[in-house]
């Protein structure tokens, strides 16, 4: 067992040595609970004199979380401002924040997905965590920045979560205790980086938490999505987002299979199913990479951009619906009508019936096909997959066959001499 009065007298060093507030990231999952429990436990041995900087524990909702983790999460986050202002921070409450980031709404994930038809993420195109988790934190932590000159970030990261993640740690820069942080002006601590992940639940059943009187709640959680990680509190490109059983963002399509949320299906949440099919099914339509491709193509280096126009009215359909049938909300009227704005002006290209091959000549004089249900040049995006339209010419649009009416998103390839005339 590590030497708990050791590192809490660390953590009380660490916290007088200087005037820079703290910003202590909490997800709800064990590591981060640790650290917050332990922080309280070491504060409150100090005098209310020494007790004089600010504290704010910050915690992240991407508006797609696992429901029961979402609920859990802010519960306990009412739970903790109460313990802080009322009880540690007596003396001077305002020195204690709490606060639930999120994204900006043209970051979130269906604003992204239906209305810019982004498909949904793989670990290749992860275009979720930056905008959901890393920008909503970092913003928060660049205000306080500004407010105060320098601040300090309490992480709940740990060596023995990978060899990745201790390599990683074992190369961080810094000073003594703290590591710079890529943020300006912004320092790192990780009071449980060397801890296992049995001392870390050996802690949790032994030391109750302040705020909530027993972590037996915590441990239910990890038990409903069965044994493994959880999403960390994510501030940096280069962590790891999620854990191997997702305490996450229910549509998360970088896993192949979402064992978290299927377990909690399995342990009596069975409402939870439609969401885990949904989310299959948004898995299988971005998975489609060759099969309603004409056998001609398939050598031609066919590649996949967007979801079609058609596709991502069908999705939001089937959410709305699954919206009305269940007790919670899965996407708030501010995404949907951000959303219908920006499926109309994309739309102004848009196809009446079926699909089209659409021929452009590059600004670089390259020959771009492009199958799909709406003409890109008429809309404001102007892009498919990596490629750039802007600039780009119009030189021939034809009529598809049969063959591409299953398709769920965007085909493009280069067009090589005497392709172009080509009919799928």
């Amino acid at each position: 067992m590590f030497d708990y009065k050791a590192l809490l007298s660390e953590i009380r060093k660490v916290y007088i040595s200087d005037r820079m507030p703290w910003i202590i990231g909490y997800s709800g999952g064990k590591d981060s609970t640790v650290v917050l429990q332990m922080v309280f436990y070491a504060l409150s041995g100090l005098s209310k004199t020494k007790l004089s900087k600010e504290i704010h524990v910050v915690s992240s909702d991407t508006l797609v979380e696992n429901p029961a983790i979402i609920e859990h999460l802010k519960k306990q986050l009412k739970n903790i401002e109460k313990f802080g202002r009322q009880e540690l921070f007596k003396h001077k409450p305002n020195l204690f924040n709490v606060a639930l980031v999120k994204p900006k709404l043209e970051d979130t994930f269906w604003v992204n997905l239906i209305g810019k038809g982004y498909p949904s993420p793989n670990r290749w195109f992860r275009w979720c965590t930056e905008r959901m988790k890393i920008n909503p934190t970092s913003n928060y932590i660049l205000d306080m920045v500004g407010k105060h000159g320098k601040v300090v970030i309490l992480l709940g990261t740990r060596k023995a979560e990978s060899a990745n993640r201790a390599s990683s740690m074992n190369n961080y820069k810094g000073t003594g205790l703290l590591r710079k942080h890529k943020l300006p002006k912004a320092f790192v601590y990780a009071p449980i980086a060397d801890l296992s992940n049995n001392e870390v639940w050996a802690y949790l059943l032994q030391c109750p938490n302040q705020w909530d009187g027993s972590n037996k709640t915590l441990l239910g959680r990890y038990k409903n999505a069965c044994s493994g990680g959880e999403c960390p509190f994510v501030i940096e490109t280069g962590t790891q987002s999620c854990g191997k059983s997702r305490f996450g963002c229910w549509v998360c399509t970088v896993v192949d299979r979402d064992k978290s949320m299927e377990h909690f299906v399995q342990n009596g949440h069975k409402w939870m199913e439609e969401l885990l099919y949904f989310r299959n099914w948004l898995y299988n339509i971005r998975k489609q990479t060759h099969q309603y491709v004409p056998n001609c193509l398939k050598s031609g280096g066919v590649k996949f951009g967007p979801f079609l126009l058609k596709t991502r009215y069908e999705i939001l359909k089937k959410l709305l619906k699954m919206q009305k049938d269940l007790p919670i909300e899965l996407i708030n009227s501010d995404e949907v009508e951000h959303i219908k704005n920006l499926l109309r002006e994309e739309s102004k290209g848009r196809i009446e019936q079926g699909m089209r091959r659409f021929i452009f000549r590059l600004p670089s004089r390259k020959r771009i096909a492009v199958i799909s249900d709406f003409n890109s040049l008429l809309t404001p995006r102007k892009r498919i997959g990596p490629l750039f339209l802007k600039e780009a010419k119009l030189i021939a649009s034809q009529n598809v066959t049969q063959n591409y009416l299953k398709s769920k998103r965007v085909m493009y390839y280069e067009v090589h001499s005497g392709q172009s005339k080509t009919r799928g």
